[in-house]
């Protein structure tokens, strides 16, 4: 039996770390500090804001005939504190989400589909949905179009009709008016 020793495990884990962020380190090695300074700073100032909301919130909604306490709170415990109490981690919360709903990063992540951006400002999404539309089901399509092979329908093809997006072009029907339809042969 093989004894585990936690020193090898140590060590192959410092040797993934840097060649993995090695460069990057020795890259931004002289602004580390810069970058670690900032980093707290920003953290002091967002426990700030949220610690005001925090006693904002109970300034208004006290029961007690206390006094009022002063929104800002300058001890940097507090408000590093308040960060992981929880009207921070609601604040935090809240914020993220709101961030993501407008940016539309969060529908992304949630729905899957990866859109991309045309010049001129408009989604397309990779799996045909832009511009086609889904009203009829594939019982009613008989009535109006012709489903089948290129070789078997006659007329202007207009597009062509999958089960699943991924699917490849071999299993495909593809879609042309049906004659005597009703509807305009030149759409």
């Amino acid at each position: 039996m093989r004894i585990f020793k936690l020193s090898e495990r140590i060590g192959k884990l410092e040797a993934a770390a840097e060649r993995r962020f090695g460069r990057v380190f020795e890259r931004h090695k002289g602004k580390l500090w810069m970058y670690v300074f900032f980093g707290v700073l920003g953290l002091y100032l967002y426990g700030m804001f949220v610690n005001s909301i925090k006693i904002g919130m109970e300034n208004t909604f006290s029961t007690a005939g206390t006094s009022a306490q002063p929104l800002l709170e300058w001890n940097p415990f507090l408000n590093l504190a308040a960060l992981f109490s929880p009207i921070g981690l609601g604040v935090t919360f809240i914020t993220v989400l709101l961030t993501m709903l407008v940016t539309k990063k969060g529908y992304r992540l949630l729905s899957g589909n990866k859109s991309i951006k045309d010049k001129r400002g408009f989604d397309i999404l990779p799996d045909g949905t832009h511009g086609t539309s889904g009203f009829m089901s594939r019982k009613e399509m008989p009535a109006v179009i012709d489903l089948g092979k290129p070789e078997d329908i006659s007329g202007t093809i207009f597009g062509k009709l999958k089960e699943a997006p991924d699917d490849d072009d071999r299993y495909a029907d593809y879609i042309t008016l049906k004659p005597g339809s009703g509807l305009n042969d030149h759409i």
